[in-house]
Formats: structure tokens, C-alpha cells, sequence
């Protein structure tokens, strides 16, 4: 009898990573390493190269606009990136996706400060966080990136869920 295996998502694994600044458990089918870069990055390094094409197409349907001028792509929301595709620079290169998330600290770089003002998820007059808005705007990016996941790699997840 064979047994069934569930795919951890994406989330799961970046909320662990959050909580506890490591994470050592399965990783979600599909991909190599997470790893928290800095408080408001986490490096996202796939098996195989990202397939640029259906990220952007994913992103363009869920209401993003992508900046791809001269680098690897960009996909921003009002402005703001909320993730990249690594370039060549960056370890690992094509293999990673990397997201850009609101530390729920409060400390941040001045570029995210900026964006979460805009995104109404810190109040400029007293520096407080609305940490529902924070979250549900994470969860989102990383939702962005979990259904690009899971279509690039869907035939392996139903093969391990089967």
C-alpha cells in the first residue's frame, strides 16, 4: 500500500521561518532552499530555473505590473516590488525568486516604510502597525508565488499526493 504525502505550502514554511529565524522541516515540492536574507527578504531557490514567462503571466493576472527594463523581472505593486526573479549576481542566479515582506517588528528600511505607508499598513503620524493589513499583504505575495509553484511543478505535487 502506498502512502499518500501531503505538499507543504509555501506559506507554512516562511511563517515557521519568521517564528523561529530557521526552519529545517520538508521543503514544498519543487524547491531547494527558503532562507530569510534580511528582515523584510526571503530567498525562494526552486530546483529548476524559474520560468519567468508563466511568473509574470501569473502576476499580470493577479492585477501586478512587471518591470523587466535591461535586468531580470520585477513584479511590483503601486509601485513597490514585492518580489524579483534573481539575476546573475546573486547566488544561485535564475533559481530564485526573491520576496519582499513587511517585518511584523515595525523595523524596516526606509523603501518598505515608505510602502507601507502607501499600502496603509503603518500609520506615518504615529509609526503603528496595522498587523491585519500587514499580514493579509504578505499572505498575498506569498500566494503570488505559491501558484507559480504549484504550476510549474503540479505534475510532481499530484504524483506525491496520489
Amino acid at each position: 500500500m502506498a502512502i499518500s504525502h501531503r505538499d507543504i505550502g509555501l506559506l507554512e514554511v516562511i511563517s515557521k521561518l519568521f517564528e523561529n529565524g530557521e526552519y529545517f522541516g520538508p521543503l514544498p515540492v519543487g524547491v531547494a532552499n527558503i532562507e530569510l536574507i534580511t528582515s523584510e527578504t526571503v530567498r525562494i531557490t526552486f530546483t529548476n530555473k524559474v520560468d519567468c514567462n508563466m511568473l509574470c503571466k501569473i502576476a499580470i493576472e493577479k492585477g501586478y505590473s512587471i518591470d523587466a527594463s535591461g535586468y531580470s523581472p520585477r513584479i511590483v505593486d503601486k509601485g513597490h516590488i514585492i518580489a524579483r526573479v534573481g539575476s546573475r549576481s546573486d547566488p544561485g542566479a535564475e533559481y530564485n525568486i526573491f520576496i519582499y515582506l513587511f517585518p511584523t517588528s515595525g523595523i524596516m528600511s526606509i523603501y518598505m516604510r515608505s510602502a507601507a505607508i502607501r499600502h496603509k499598513i503603518l500609520d506615518p503620524k504615529t509609526s503603528k502597525l496595522n498587523v491585519e493589513r500587514l499580514l493579509k499583504y504578505n499572505q498575498k505575495i506569498i500566494r503570488l508565488v505559491e501558484r507559480y509553484r504549484r504550476s510549474r511543478y503540479q505534475d510532481l505535487i499530484e504524483k506525491l499526493e496520489a
